[in-house]
């Protein structure tokens, strides 16, 4: 019996389940992955906004925002293009101007009746800060054209289009509310489209009128909008001369000419029309962004800002060497999260960015210049986590490799040695090589409603992060494998 159970025994501990250790003998230590985490550290500071970035959207801002957490200033006017569709056409009978023969009937209902003006309409659906609040907008004509074919990015001074010692021709307050509009017109939501009109001068209603009646004026004026710009309206410049706490978001600007004239199909009646040349995606529209005081935010270096549009970006220096220090390591994954300070309440304030794009300093320029998208290898994005203040970036290994990798390839075409003294020539003639920026971008969509690409964001926005040259470091949490 004891033999029996001692056979047993041993039986069931040859039979032992667990397989842990199978297979283990059969492979060399040397050919085994490990696989490890590990975190580092990355620097960050606050860097002036570069105006080498493009702004490609037609939203066009104009206000002003003292922000009296940080004492900075933002300002913004803009100028704006206008559209003539080709081959455009007024009526034959236009009261007051040309050559038509207008009976008598029609002279005498058009007594003390003004037969042609013109209106600036602005349309806008969004804003920012107080919406009773009022300011000022100030209107010039532009007297030299917006060359299509060239890029103009934020820091464009409006004064190089428009004669700056001249008084504006036409000026109105205004508020996000826009008291003009009824109670009941602003709770139609469905329908309603927040629009303010600004009246010109007479005299630019009969211009654009009269030279479509001179001799030839439909095809040397009308005949496209270059045609339009060159020989009627160069376009205008809005500027907001006062007011503080207020900028409005403006979707596009519409010259409207209002006249009178004779209905083709109600030959018997005054009938009163309406021409629209309107500033859109097909002309140029352009922001002028101005900010003051960024020298308090700028040089704190216990944190770092975001201050949009054109403000304020936070720079990060990568410890790429410090992750690639070993050879036969890959770097698996490295998340970089970045959590938002707590900064005293104020009852209007910018909100952070929705979004943030992580990108190569050095290619950042480009990624708008081309339209380019997130490619997750040279740019990556992250959406902020209202309830915990904080952007995720969740693998920016790529990058690392990249930037790695590409002063390999530098240092072999120079035919260097890897060594100190190669690495510094290299981060002399790219000095911005291990560096990222964050920039605020809004995506843009299709008829489907799916991200195509995107754009940076020009709504006001403020953020204060964790870090700064002497405050917490950002920790990038790495996981790596080596044979």
């Amino acid at each position: 019996m004891l033999a029996c159970s001692i056979l047993a025994g041993l039986f069931l501990i040859s039979c032992d389940d667990d397989t842990s250790g199978l297979g283990g003998s059969l492979i060399p230590d040397s050919d085994m992955i490990k696989v490890s985490e590990q975190s580092y550290f990355a620097v960050s500071r606050t860097i002036l906004s570069p105006d080498s970035i493009l702004a490609k959207t037609t939203q066009c801002n104009i206000g002003h925002y003292t922000d009296p957490l940080n004492g900075t200033v933002y300002h913004s006017d803009y100028l704006t293009q206008l559209n003539c569709p080709e081959n455009f056409a007024f009526p034959d009978s236009v009261f007051g101007i040309g050559g038509f023969n207008f009976p008598d009937w029609f002279k005498e209902k058009m007594e003390g009746v003004k037969p042609y003006y013109a209106n600036l309409r602005i349309y806008y659906t969004s804003f920012f800060g107080d919406s009773t609040n009022t300011i000022d907008i100030d209107v010039f004509p532009l007297d030299k054209m917006i060359d299509a074919g060239k890029r103009y990015y934020p820091g464009i001074d409006p004064s190089e289009f428009y004669d700056c010692t001249s008084a504006p021709i036409a000026s109105m307050t205004l508020s996000a509310l826009n008291f003009l509009d009824s109670d009941s017109a602003r709770n139609e939501s469905s329908s309603y489209y927040p629009s303010v009109s600004i009246r010109l001068p007479d005299e630019f209603a009969f211009e654009i009128l009269d030279k479509y009646y001179q001799q030839g004026g439909p095809e040397k004026c009308f005949r496209d909008a270059s045609a339009f710009m060159e020989n009627i309206c160069k376009g205008f410049y809005l500027r907001c001369s006062r007011g503080d706490g207020t900028v409005i978001y403006i979707d596009k600007s519409v010259l409207e000419v209002n006249f009178k004239c004779i209905d083709p199909e109600n030959p018997d009646q005054v009938s009163s029309y309406m021409a629209e040349f309107s500033g859109n995606n097909e002309v140029m529209q352009m922001n002028c962004f101005s900010w003051t005081g960024l020298d308090t935010p700028l040089s704190d270096p216990t944190c770092t800002w975001v201050l949009s549009p054109y403000g304020l970006l936070t720079e990060i220096t990568l410890p790429v060497d410090e992750m690639k220090n070993e050879s036969g390591v890959v770097l698996n994954s490295a998340t970089l999260s970045l959590s938002s300070m707590v900064t005293p309440s104020q009852r209007i304030r910018p909100s952070a960015p929705p979004r943030l794009m992580l990108v190569r300093k050095d290619v950042a320029s480009a990624f708008f210049d081309d339209n380019k998208s997130v490619d997750n290898i040279e740019s990556f994005g992250a959406v902020y986590t209202s309830k915990t203040g904080v952007y995720t970036f969740a693998n920016i290994a790529p990058l690392i490799e990249k930037a790695y990798s590409d002063r390999a390839e530098w240092l072999e075409d120079k035919g260097l040695q890897d060594n100190a003294a190669s690495r510094a020539a290299y981060a002399a003639e790219r000095p911005d090589w291990d560096k990222v920026m964050l920039i605020p971008i809004t995506p843009q969509y299709d008829a489907n409603n799916s991200i195509i690409g995107y754009i940076v964001d020009l709504k006001m926005r403020q953020l204060k992060l964790v870090g700064g040259p002497q405050g917490q470091k950002l920790k990038i949490k790495t996981i790596y494998s080596r044979q």
